[in-house]
């Protein structure tokens, strides 16, 4: 049976991670069909984004607000500390892996096909912040999400690091692109 809207685990962060990883390598597809998926500089600008924004924000959400992390799905209570590290890995992944996946696919001439893919992905995420809007804004712990006692999200710190989170994460992934943008200029005109 599925879980109501309300109750479902949302994987915005997931998505959007995902969502750079193909947006990347569609802006970078000159240099993915001249050299491949792990040609530099693409492969290490997408790479840095993934350790060293993407990583570190998640270390920060799971481990200082980890109840709205978890989207107020799991009690992070009764989990130990160390299910961060492989959370952390995940996001990371998720940038490297939607852009290998999509670089193989752009090799293979299917990105027509990955552009519908990317706008289906992109379609889902808007659905789940609109269907999930009451879980992002909201701060609590787990027992306080259960009895209906969060508060906005821009009453506590959590608003604001959200805030500069999304700053960091959208102003890296506009540097990768012009990045990436610039160097397949430089592939076209060899």
């Amino acid at each position: 049976m599925l879980p109501c809207a309300t109750e479902a685990v949302i994987p915005v962060v997931a998505l959007v991670n995902l969502l750079f990883g193909i947006g990347f390598a569609l802006i970078a597809r000159d240099r993915v069909k001249a050299d491949g998926p792990f040609a530099a500089p693409a492969f290490q600008l997408v790479a840095l984004h993934a350790a060293g924004v993407v990583a570190p924000l998640a270390i920060y959400f799971y481990a200082v607000h980890p109840a709205w992390a978890w989207m107020y799905w799991v009690n992070p209570d009764k989990l130990g500390f160390v299910s961060v590290i492989p959370l952390v890995a995940g996001h990371a992944a998720l940038v490297i892996g939607g852009w290998y996946i999509a670089s193989l696919l752009i090799r293979k001439g299917l990105q027509g096909a990955l552009f519908y893919v990317g706008g289906f992905l992109a379609l889902i995420l808007m659905v789940l912040i609109i269907a999930g809007i009451n879980r992002l804004g909201t701060a609590a712990d787990f027992l306080g999400w259960q009895r209906k006692a969060g508060v906005s999200v821009f009453s506590v710190q959590l608003g604001w690091a959200f805030v500069v989170s999304l700053l960091a994460l959208f102003g890296s992934a506009i540097y990768i692109a012009i990045e990436l943008g610039r160097d397949g200029r430089r592939v076209r005109s060899r």
